[in-house]
């Protein structure tokens, strides 16, 4: 099995922090043709997965533009892909409206691909600069999807539910409130229990990492328009995450490379795949 990622597009003004320059948006749609290609060609994955803030919001008229034309950018994949929503894509349009774009029921679901199951949480950010969290429903219904499923599962969200050591990230040092989600340990609680997760998998923090809880990897993905050197050259960040039954392997690359690997040791590895 083998998933190709990408995170922070933030089509849209160029965003600075602490008077830098540190989203080079310039670079947004360009990369994702750039991206596209290279799936389409050379990576040939099972699937795509978009990890939120597609767009960099403005104001409602402008997301709602630049979110429709990152979605358009997206179907010349040859592969499905999969949307999850960032908070900068819900700062200005609404849940109905982006589950209406994407086609959704709801901002979170599951599905499952070859041996293993998926699930996209939505990591809900409802005010600027204000903690992330789960919603009791969300919480609910991912216990739920967890007890129904017989196989090895990843999930993927935009905010961390790791307890990131944040000093020297460029965006939040200090600022835990602003990418983590702040009811994550009772979130890891329901990950643990199941006995099934393999991985978590986030953006948000603008850089990469992999925490590890209880013996699942939080794995961070660049964004893909980082200033992350500080020298006008964006990370052009994209990952490949490859699965079998002994390994998973992500590999970030483009400018900011990162490689990781784990042998997962799952609770009851004998009662997956049969469901």
């Amino acid at each position: 099995m083998k998933i190709a990622i990408i995170s922070d597009i933030h089509i849209g003004p160029e965003g600075y922090h602490k008077g830098i320059k540190r989203k080079l948006t310039q670079y947004s749609e360009e990369f994702i043709h750039s991206f596209v290609q290279r799936v389409n060609t050379d990576i040939q994955p099972d699937f795509v997965v978009q990890l939120g803030d597609l767009i960099e919001d403005v104001n409602l008229s402008d997301d709602l533009v630049n979110f429709q034309r990152g979605i358009e950018a997206f179907k010349s994949l040859n592969q499905p892909v999969h949307h999850l929503i960032g908070n900068h894509d819900n700062r200005n349009l609404s849940d109905e409206k982006l589950c209406e774009l994407l086609e959704l029921d709801h901002l979170y679901y599951s599905f499952d691909a070859g041996d293993y199951h998926f699930v996209m949480l939505h990591s809900k950010a409802p005010v600027r600069g204000g903690y992330s969290f789960i919603p009791d429903e969300e919480l609910i219904w991912l216990q739920d999807d967890l007890d129904q499923t017989g196989k090895a599962t990843l999930i993927f969200v935009h905010h961390s539910l790791a307890d990131q050591d944040l000093m020297g990230n460029p965006w939040f040092e200090g600022l835990p409130e602003q990418c983590l989600v702040k009811n994550r340990q009772e979130v890891r609680a329901i990950l643990e229990t199941s006995g099934k997760v393999l991985a978590v998998i986030n953006g948000h923090l603008h850089w990469n990492r992999v925490d590890i809880h209880s013996r699942i990897p939080y794995i961070t993905v660049q964004s893909l328009i980082e200033n992350f050197n500080n020298d006008d050259i964006p990370a052009g960040a994209y990952a490949i995450l490859e699965l079998d039954k002994a390994l998973l392997k992500i590999d970030v690359l483009g400018n900011d490379i990162m490689s990781f690997s784990y042998r997962p040791r799952l609770e009851d590895p004998k009662g997956f795949n049969e469901g």
